[in-house]
């Protein structure tokens, strides 16, 4: 680094300074720096850094499940945000597992991680005490109807839910059904919003709840359709727990002969794949997950350079993607 900071004429805390905590470096002397870096072949030595700064430079990224797509989008947010920075990510999937969490958070800790990201699932977390007493920065990215341990970035799952049925009452629809499932604090916030909606349009009906489980999504969503036509044939619309689901619902509609929307209406949830289509085929509840990853990694990068702690969870806004999906 001293080397670096000889070649480009500047101190060596300016060199740290734009590897780590570039916005307060200019734009064209962190150019001017990562210019000399490059040529002259610097790698910055983690072990060391362990040593001097008591972290390693690594932040670990813990997931129930990394392969859905959602969780893709937080993680893009993270990494974009640590690439200007000398911070390096690690991604672990814990399943739903609360043991296989405890294993590896403190598999991570005894590196001296620079922070944690837990995709938070329970609303009570087996290991709160665990995570609680932990030396580093965490960021949950949550449901921000619960407080976080330490720190927190997320939405209204249930807010959101509501807003996904009233939208589908709007377009006329009234035996809604809800495809969705899980224990998890994100399924049950949305089992209450469709619950909360339906109730004060005087609608709500156990009967139309469905739980996913099984197969994959898709299939399940297909599965769903065919159930319906034998049990409730008179629902109008489903609210799906994911885009996916609400798919594989919209496969079996044109499998069994419905019409969307016009037979059947289908709203899904998170919406991120959709949310840059002109046209979406698909009505959806748009989760801004990118966001989420990205100021997850802010939040690590203030508190490591800064010291700041936001006081409650950040909470994100969510909107409603109309697509081709319900009516007009």
């Amino acid at each position: 680094m001293s080397d670096v900071a000889r070649i480009a004429g500047v101190s060596p805390i300016t060199v740290s300074r734009a590897l780590r905590e570039p916005h307060k470096v200019s734009d064209k002397l962190r150019e001017q720096i990562l210019e000399v870096i490059e040529d002259i072949g610097y790698v910055p030595n983690f072990a060391a850094r362990a040593l001097a700064s008591r972290h390693s430079g690594t932040v670990a990224v813990l997931a129930p499940i990394l392969e859905m797509s959602g969780f893709f989008h937080a993680a893009h947010g993270i990494e974009d945000r640590f690439h200007s920075s000398d911070v390096t990510t690690q991604f672990a999937n814990i399943g739903l597992d609360a043991a296989e969490e405890a294993k590896l958070i403190n598999l991570f800790v005894a590196q001296n991680p620079a922070g944690i990201i837990l995709e938070s699932v329970a609303e009570f977390p087996v290991n709160k005490p665990l995570i609680t007493e932990l030396g580093c920065p965490v960021v949950q990215m949550m449901d921000t109807s619960i407080t976080p341990l330490d720190m927190g970035v997320g939405i209204r799952n249930r807010a959101a839910a509501k807003a996904a049925v009233e939208h589908l009452l709007s377009k006329g629809y009234r035996r809604i059904a809800l495809l969705g499932g899980g224990k998890d604090i994100r399924s049950r916030r949305r089992f209450e919003g469709y619950q909360d909606a339906l109730s004060d349009a005087g609608l709500y009906d156990p009967n139309y709840v469905f739980e996913a489980s099984g197969s994959s999504p898709l299939e399940q969503g297909m599965k769903l359709v065919f159930d319906l036509g034998k049990r409730l044939p008179q629902i109008d619309a489903v609210f799906c727990h994911n885009d996916r689901l609400a798919l594989g619902v919209y496969f079996g509609a044109q499998q069994v002969g419905l019409k969307v929307p016009e037979d059947l209406g289908i709203c899904g949830y998170n919406g991120v794949d959709f949310a840059d289509v002109e046209e979406s085929p698909l009505t959806s509840v748009y989760v801004p997950l990118y966001d989420m990853g990205y100021k997850a990694a802010e939040m690590i990068m203030r508190y490591l350079s800064e010291g700041e702690r936001p006081k409650k969870a950040v909470e994100l806004p969510f909107e409603i993607i109309e697509g081709a999906s319900t009516r007009r």
